[in-house]
This record gives structure tokens, C-alpha cells and sequence, in this order.
């Protein structure tokens, strides 16, 4: 992630972010800047006006004709000011809610192997954690924006008042030499600059202790966080119950939370006397400017009430301009932050993006191929697959194993095009997988990961994977995956929502339920191609046995590939493949490969035991006698 950008190219992006979140934001923000700022100025500039005609003896009319426009356009403004108002509030009010949405959506729509990237991540969660201290893309509009549009608004009137000073032309007074001078303006330039200069030191000083704030802040509060999220958890209660954890927790938590408090109580205080000296020296320069124009006017060449409007639009002037300076260090810290938004949502969404249709086939007759591969992790320099060459045969049981991190998940990654091969190609009926559409090319393949996740919806919609459910063919892939009794003795059955994350009458499952609901899921998507990926480990190795059994007896004349580390898969493949160390160091049947003193007989014999047929008899009268009831 690029951090070496500058500040103003940074600050760009974060405009385009706004806009592609809420193009009509930043406009809605301006007029209620202008709405709220050009109050002073009318208020400022009406008794300025009024002054003048009461010089100048105006007749009460025109006086009181002033006070009903004054009043007419103030109550204008109000009214437009409220409507604006709620049109700011409202955009303000979503414009979080729309960049977690396009940041959510951005995030699945990525290319696997940039979703992975541990700088993409890294870079995401600094997003997050820094914006969350310095400020959200909310904050940065609602105050930086602010302070910005509130500050040109002011450079125009300020720039409207000098030339009006320039214009008093002074002819009758022993003064008028200076007043007429251009030096004149020198001296109101230099006290308008004094504090404008302080002001920007003041927030280089400042924009550096927030920064230093910020950064052991958020380094205090992951702990904290963490802590308070574990806390949260009722999974965790069992531990921190039986272990005593809950004091160990409790004291660190408050360890970290203490060490924030003081890290801000620091930051604050050291940015408070950065700014506290620009702040008095502004007072200071408006007494002088009091002067100098009182002078001007005591001279003849202006009117009182031009004094007034020319202080106060001029005092308006620095006060904006103050803090503008000061939030640019607060937008300094937040735009370093979000600018990693603007690099995510600009990253190119595809880079495996291929055109060509996948033909139809009723017979399921795909051929897989892969022809010298070699792959490396785009954070690593280590090879996990090295040469691989392997040949899926249609209507093929196959079985991979190997010991963990040998690289049989990884060649199932690169099988499913979420990772592209660092070396070699892979074939799909003698075509690169590349040149397939990408979506149209994983339609063949049904797949379960070791890592899997449900959605928070229901029983139904989990293993549709659609809000459009086949209840028929779902309780046939829960029957496949041995949870159809489970299912129907829950209180609405299939419509069950999974977890209380949305629906407060959803259900807690144990890991060995949920794999096994992602097993089905696997089942129902009926591809051609069928990949289990270890989706067991959370099960016995008798319960694991009889799943495979059941979903090979199922499979029918589809392609399956059985991954895992352990033996049970093998007793229904036709054919193994034995990884290690990220290449294929075996490749025959089970008979075959017994009678090789390799890797096989050696992870197989260490096995065996679970996976006779008496073994498993033994283990269900076993589990029938245990949950008879006890007759007394």
C-alpha cells in the first residue's frame, strides 16, 4: 500500500471516495457551510449599515425598511438553513453505512489471492482501527469539509473588505499620507498574518502529538478490544469460569484501557498548547486591527459603521482560517487512514477473468488436468506445490492425503481459480482454465473446505445457498450428510435460522453439525465435480466413514476428490495420491500402494484400526446401548 503519496494527492482520492459513496454529499455540505457561515457576515454587515444611516441621519423609513429586509432574508435563511440541514444529516447519517457496504462488496468481488494478501489485510485493518480514533469518513466531512468551505467563504468577504479599505481615500487630515499609502495595507496584511502563520505552526506541532496519540491508542486499544471481545463471547464462558481466567482478563483489560486514558489525556494536553498560542494572538491582532481601521475612520476616510464590518469580517477571516489549520492536522491523520479505502476500492476487481462458455454436458464428461505446475504464495517465497502433474478422470473417485501443509489445500485452491499458477497451466478438457468465464467454470464444482462457513440464515437457505429452496432435494443432501433427525426435531425445521447473529429465534449447532450442513450444501449444488476438502475434522472417525460412504454411493457418475490426512476416504476411491512437501511422492490404488513401503502404509496402518467393518458395528452397539434408557 502506497504510502508515500502526498497529502494533497491523498486528500484527491478521498474525494473521489466520497463521491463514488454519496456523490451528493459534498455539495449538500457546502450549501449548509454557506447557510451557516454567511450568518455573522449579516448580522455583522446589517449593523454596520445601520451605523452608517444613523451617521448620516437617514429618515426612520429607510430605517425601518432596512431592519424588515434584515429580518425577512435572516428568517429566508433560517428556514433554508433547516432544510438543508436535515438533507446534511440525512447523507451524513448513511455515508458510514455506504462505504462498509461498498467496502463489503468491493471485498467479495475481489480476486481470492488479493483478498488474502496480508498487505491488503493489514492495510484494511489499519483503515479501520486508525479511522475509528482519528475520525471516520463521516468526521473528515463534517468537520475538515466544514472548516474548509467555512474558510473560503470568509477569504471572499475578507478579500471584499481589503479592497474596500484601499478604495477609503483620506483628503483632509495631516494622516492621510499613510492611509492612502499601499504600506498601509502592508500593516493590515502583517497583522492578519501573525496569527496566521502561529496558527499553522501550531497545527504542525499539533497534527504531530495527535499522530503519536493515535498510534499508541489504537495499539492499546486492539488489546483492549480484544479482551472485551472475548469477554463478550459466551463460547468463552466455560473457560474463564474453570480456569479463573476472568480475573487475569479483567486486569489486563483494565491495564490497556488505562494506558489509553493516558496516552489521549497526553495527546490532548500537548495539542492544547499548540493551539492555545495562535488562539490568543488572534485577540491580540483584533484589537490592532480595531485600531488601524478606527485610525482610517477617525481620518475621514471611512465610516464608523464600515469599521465595524471591516473588523468583524476580518476577525470572521482569522477565526476561520484558525481552524481550518487546526482540523488540517486532525485531516492530515484521518486522510493518512482512509486513503486505504480509496487504494481497495481502486484495485482492479478480476485478474482472472476469461470469455470462454463452458460447454454443456449432460454426461458430466470433464477432463481436469494439471501439466507441470508450480505454485508459490504471493507473501512467500517458499514453493508449496513444485511439478505438479495430474490427471482427474471423469467419473473419478480420487483421493488425495498427505500430513497437514503437505499442499493438498492449496491444489484444490488453484483447481477452483482462486490462485493462479505461479508455473504450468491447468486444463479443462485441454483449455486452460483461465480462458474459461470464471463463474461459469466454478458452476462445476461443488466444494467444502475445512475452513467453511455458514450464513446466519436458515437450515434451507444454507444449503440452497439460495433464498429460492428445494426443500425435496434439501432434506435429501441432509440425509446424504446424516443430520435429517437433527433438523426436523429443530423448532421450525428447515425455516430454522442458523445462530441469533440475525434472528433471535436462530440456534446454536456444534462444529460436526455445521460440517456436516456444509456437506449437504456441497450435495444439493449437484456439479459434476464434487470436492471435499478434510470437511470432517470435527467428526469422529466412525461418523466420518459413513458420511463418505453415503455421499460416494450418491455421487453417482460425477468426478469426486477426497482430501484429507486421514484414511477414510480411501477405502472408496479408485485411485490415491499421496502428497508431501508439495509434491506427489505416490500415485496407485489402495492394494497397490499397501504393498509399497511408503507414506501411504505407514499414515494407513496408523489409521486402520477406525475404519474395519466390525470396528464400526462394535462403535454403534456401543452408541445404541448408551442412550437405551435404564429400567429399574
Amino acid at each position: 500500500m502506497d504510502q508515500d503519496k502526498s497529502f494533497w494527492t491523498k486528500l484527491r482520492g478521498i474525494v473521489w471516495l466520497i463521491h463514488q459513496v454519496d456523490a451528493g454529499m459534498l455539495p449538500v455540505q457546502f450549501c449548509y457551510v454557506l447557510l451557516i457561515g454567511i450568518l455573522p457576515y449579516l448580522n455583522t454587515g446589517f449593523l454596520g449599515v445601520l451605523l452608517i444611516m444613523l451617521q448620516h441621519r437617514a429618515r426612520p423609513a429607510q430605517i425601518v425598511a432596512l431592519l424588515l429586509a434584515f429580518l425577512a432574508v435572516r428568517l429566508g435563511l433560517t428556514v433554508l438553513q433547516r432544510v438543508v440541514e436535515k438533507l446534511q444529516a440525512d447523507h451524513h447519517q448513511l455515508l458510514g453505512q455506504r462505504l462498509e457496504a461498498l467496502t463489503a462488496e468491493k471485498l467479495v468481488r475481489l480476486d481470492y489471492q488479493d483478498f488474502e494478501s496480508k498487505d491488503l489485510r493489514a492495510a484494511y485493518d489499519t483503515a479501520r482501527r486508525g479511522a475509528s480514533f482519528s475520525g471516520d469518513l463521516g468526521a473528515l466531512v463534517q468537520s475538515g469539509f466544514y472548516h474548509a468551505f467555512n474558510m473560503l467563504i470568509a477569504a471572499g468577504f475578507a478579500i471584499g473588505i481589503l479592497v474596500t479599505l484601499l478604495r477609503g481615500h483620506v483628503t483632509e487630515s495631516k494622516f492621510a499620507w499613510l492611509f492612502n499609502s499601499p504600506w498601509y495595507l502592508v500593516v493590515i496584511l502583517a497583522v492578519l498574518a501573525l496569527p496566521l502563520l502561529l496558527s499553522v505552526w501550531g497545527m504542525r506541532r499539533g497534527s504531530v502529538k495527535q499522530r503519536e496519540m493515535i498510534q499508541k491508542i489504537v495499539a492499546h486499544n486492539v488489546s483492549w478490544q480484544y479482551y472485551n471481545d472475548f469477554a463478550e463471547n459466551f463460547k468463552n464462558g466455560e473457560l474463564t469460569r474453570l480456569y479463573d481466567a476472568d480475573g487475569m482478563m479483567s486486569r489486563a483489560e483494565e491495564k490497556a484501557l488505562d494506558a489509553g486514558n493516558q496516552a489521549t489525556w497526553h495527546g490532548m494536553m500537548g495539542m492544547f498548547g499548540a493551539t492555545a498560542v495562535p488562539s490568543g494572538v488572534i485577540q491580540l491582532a483584533v484589537g490592532g486591527l480595531f485600531v488601524l481601521v478606527g485610525l482610517q475612520a477617525y481620518a475621514g476616510g471611512l465610516a464608523i459603521g464600515t469599521v465595524l464590518i471591516a473588523v468583524g469580517y476580518l476577525q470572521q477571516f482569522m477565526l476561520a482560517f484558525d481552524g481550518f489549520i487546526g482540523e488540517l492536522g486532525y485531516a492530515v491523520n484521518e486522510v493518512n487512514y482512509l486513503q486505504y479505502y480509496v487504494t481497495l476500492l481502486k484495485m482492479p476487481t478480476s485478474h482472472t477473468g476469461g470469455t470462454l462458455p463452458v460447454e454443456k454436458r449432460t454426461d458430466n464428461d470433464f477432463a481436469i488436468a494439471f501439466h507441470d505446475v508450480s505454485f508459490k504464495y504471493p507473501d512467500s517465497d517458499e514453493w508449496a506445490l513444485r511439478h505438479i502433474n495430474l490427471t482427474l478422470h471423469i467419473g473419478e473417485r480420487l483421493a488425495i492425503v498427505g500430513k497437514n501443509g503437505s499442499g493438498k489445500t492449496t491444489l484444490v485452491k488453484l483447481l477452483c481459480r482462486l490462485f493462479t499458477p505461479t508455473e504450468g497451466e491447468i486444463t479443462l478438457n485441454d483449455i486452460d482454465i483461465q480462458k474459461y468465464d470464471l463463474a461459469e467454470y466454478q458452476s462445476l464444482l461443488g466444494v467444502v473446505f475445512q475452513d467453511f462457513r455458514l450464513f446466519a440464515y436458515s437450515i434451507g437457505e444454507n444449503v440452497a445457498a439460495s433464498t429460492q429452496v428445494d426443500e425435496a432435494r434439501v432434506w435429501q443432501a441432509l440425509a446424504v450428510a446424516d443430520i435429517t433427525d437433527r433438523v426436523k426435531a429443530m423448532p421450525k425445521g428447515l425455516a430454522t435460522p442458523i445462530t441469533k447473529s440475525l434472528f433471535d429465534d436462530g440456534i446454536d449447532i456444534s462444529g460436526g453439525e455445521a460440517q456436516k450442513i456444509a456437506i449437504a450444501r456441497a450435495w444439493y449444488k449437484d456439479a459434476p465435480i464434487m470436492i471435499l476438502d478434510e470437511p470432517t475434522a470435527a467428526l469422529d472417525p466412525i461418523s466420518e466413514y459413513e458420511i463418505y460412504q453415503r455421499f460416494d454411493a450418491l455421487v453417482g457418475d460425477k468426478t469426486a476428490i477426497y482430501i484429507s490426512h486421514r484414511m477414510s476416504s480411501t477405502r472408496f476411491s479408485q485411485r490415491i495420491v499421496v502428497f508431501d512437501q508439495g509434491q506427489i511422492v505416490q500415485d496407485g490404488n489402495h492394494e497397490s500402494l499397501m504393498k509399497q513401503d511408503g507414506l501411504y502404509r505407514q499414515l494407513f496402518n496408523a489409521q486402520a484400526q477406525y475404519y474395519t467393518d466390525d470396528k464400526i458395528k462394535e462403535e454403534r452397539q456401543q452408541g445404541l446401548q448408551s442412550a437405551a434408557p435404564v429400567v429399574k
